[in-house]
């Protein structure tokens, strides 16, 4: 897994000067709303970008792959915006000075190299014109063939197409066919021995032709390229194939007919083996370079990232707005998600690849998910809404209010007063919030996977802002969880889980106080072993359960049990753990001594975190920081 670390050095468009941030991983896929960002990171990282006149414009910027400085040429930088722009592949010849200062005289002579006249050569138009100035201190419009061409002596001047692909496979062609040639003179000089081409490794276009199969793309080049005088024997083309595979010969298929997913597809192949020609490259960075494709067309750019960068040790980083990309892309992929000025001091943000799981099934979650940009950044930068300098983050929105029931109980009893309400975090849901159900402040529903994702993003968040390393972050997760603890005492994050031998908070209380009837509501909760294990019914009264296939597997067991138990009316008569929840909160239910003894251990847990926090003189806030949080 490659680490690239980027240092912005000067101010660029959103990004402020000394912007940083580190993307790990082999396969980076960024994505995000729309003006979040994504391309300006992809041209920090690329060190350049195009301004309004068209000229390459450098970007002051450090980036290192596992602490290696990555220059401008090490990285190829390919947009949907190239590929949608193919020309057709030229016959291009090896070439001499005056064949290409022929080419451009010829344009001088049509149209005075005028760019918009020659949009295709205007690259090569402006730089004819240039040499023309620099010989008569002005651009001259009547000049002679012969004057015309001495302005080119000594010059390095090529008329080229403005597009890479054009260049690139025309040119790759003929090297390698000029090397081949080269190879059989020296052979012959030698006595007549065969040469053995193998030495060069495959053909390019044997290479794209083996490519094209794989990608089961209907349609490949001619396998017998070679060197005439200065060029080819006949310029590159694509040929549709029959069912066995073969071309045919009738059927060209022009580069202009290929859809443009296609043409990205296809651009991208030629682009890896320019690569491949002692190009060092250890960055390729795609800007939506998906685009114009459709999901069988992304299963194949996986398929060609993988064979030509990726198993190269080649980074790639893909900025993209598709589901289809997120939810295709390759196990080994690495997800960031980029977030707009001003939404947090950490814009790029790594997103677990199970929170696109649901992609497969509706894309259209997606762009609900990140649309919210206030709430995704709660999810993946922990950022708690608190004034508080110590907050308190529970799994579940039921959890933090027994703990608070709790807390009210030693409140009493004069014990853990160092220890406030306001340290815990209400959150709930958006209808939670909305009726201020027991004063629930925050938008947030976390289990334990999203528990421990919030801690280890606070962590990393820490890790650049040391203000926020003087705030104090708990999680308290149930005993039933499988995930580890997630603590960083060096940035004050710190989690436990509760001690109830295995099972969830609710355990905590006696039997007798778990099957109180909660007045208003005449209902109460039910736990798995009051059913019968094989028959689903309650041991004495005439109650079953009507989960479906899971209340069987309840019936038995130490589980809580809500919302279906059904009488023989077909009524239900259980209440969800939040209603109970709710019920011990605002007191409208007794809990015996027994039971809020057994919340001991959590409020000595957060002393002790506490304890230790305050004995810190540099983290340990004054009168003055907590009156202006």
């Amino acid at each position: 897994m490659t680490e690239i670390s980027i240092t912005l050095n000067q101010e660029y468009k959103s990004y402020e000067s000394g912007f940083e941030t580190v993307l790990k991983g082999a396969l980076i896929i960024l994505s995000g709303v729309n003006g979040s960002g994504k391309s300006q990171l992809i041209e920090i990282i690329k060190g350049s970008f195009l301004n309004t006149d068209g000229n390459k414009a450098g970007i002051v910027r450090e980036v290192k792959a596992d602490n290696k400085v990555i220059k401008s040429h090490n990285t190829e930088f390919k947009s949907f915006k190239d590929s949608a722009l193919l020309a057709e592949i030229q016959n291009f010849t090896l070439g001499t000075l005056e064949d290409e200062v022929v080419q451009a005289y010829n344009a001088y002579q049509r149209n005075k190299l005028e760019c918009d006249q020659n949009p295709d050569y205007s690259g090569s138009c402006i730089q004819a014109r240039k040499i023309i100035e620099k010989a008569f201190g002005e651009f001259s419009l009547d000049l002679s063939e012969s004057k015309f061409k001495q302005c080119f002596v000594g010059s390095r001047f090529t008329w080229r197409n403005n597009d890479a692909f054009a260049n690139g496979i025309g040119i790759i062609f003929l090297n390698h066919a000029n090397q081949v040639a080269h190879g059989e003179r020296a052979a012959g000089k030698r006595g007549g021995e065969k040469y053995d081409s193998s030495v060069l490794g495959d053909a390019p276009w044997t290479e794209l032709n083996i490519l094209f199969e794989e990608l089961k793309l209907d349609y490949r080049f001619k396998d017998n390229y070679e060197l005439g005088t200065t060029r080819l024997n006949e310029a590159p083309c694509l040929y549709s194939i029959d069912e066995k595979g073969k071309i045919i010969e009738n059927e060209k298929r022009d580069l202009k007919d290929l859809s443009d997913g296609e043409k990205t597809i296809i651009s991208l192949c030629f682009t890896s083996l320019r690569k491949s020609q002692g190009e060092n490259r250890k960055l390729l960075l795609l800007d939506e370079l998906d685009a114009l494709l459709n999901p069988s067309l992304t299963e194949k750019l996986f398929t060609v990232l993988k064979k030509y960068y990726l198993d190269k040790d080649i980074t790639v980083i893909i900025t993209t707005h598709s589901p289809a990309t997120i939810s295709l892309a390759p196990e080994s992929a690495v997800y960031y998600e980029i977030f707009r000025k001003g939404e947090s001091k950490n814009r790029v943000v790594e997103v677990a690849r199970e929170e696109y799981k649901e992609l497969q099934i509706a894309n259209k979650k997606f762009y609900a998910k990140i649309a919210d940009q206030k709430r995704r950044i709660q999810e993946f930068e922990a950022i708690i809404e608190t004034n508080e300098y110590i907050v308190v983050v529970t799994e579940g929105k039921t959890d933090w209010k027994y703990f608070l029931g709790a807390l009210k109980y030693y409140h009493g009893k004069n014990e853990f007063k160092e220890i406030k309400e306001d340290y815990f975090l209400r959150h709930g849901s958006k209808e939670d919030v909305k009726g201020k159900v027991c004063g629930t402040k925050v938008f947030l529903e976390f289990n334990e996977s999203e528990l421990n994702k919030a801690l280890v993003a606070e962590s990393n968040v820490r890790k650049i802002d040391s203000e926020r390393c003087k705030k104090i972050c708990i999680g308290i997760f149930d005993d039933d969880t499988r995930i580890s603890n997630h603590n960083n005492p060096d940035y004050n994050v710190h989690s436990f889980k509760i001690q109830s031998n295995q099972l969830s908070a609710e355990f905590l209380f006696s039997d007798g106080d778990i099957k109180t009837i909660v007045p208003g509501l005449d209902k109460r909760l039910y736990i798995g072993d009051e059913f019968d294990q094989t028959t689903g019914k309650h041991k004495n009264k005439n109650l079953g359960l009507n989960l479906g296939p899971k209340s069987s597997s309840k019936a038995g067991k130490r589980t809580i049990i809500e919302r279906a138990v059904i009488d023989s009316a077909d009524d239900n008569i259980a209440i969800p753990k939040e209603k109970f929840a709710q019920a011990i909160l605002n007191q409208e239910i007794n809990i015996s001594e027994e039971s809020w003894e057994k919340f001991r251990h959590i409020f000595d847990n957060i002393r002790k975190i506490i304890s230790n926090y305050a004995s810190k003189p540099e983290l340990t806030p004054t009168l003055e920081d907590k009156e202006t949080v």
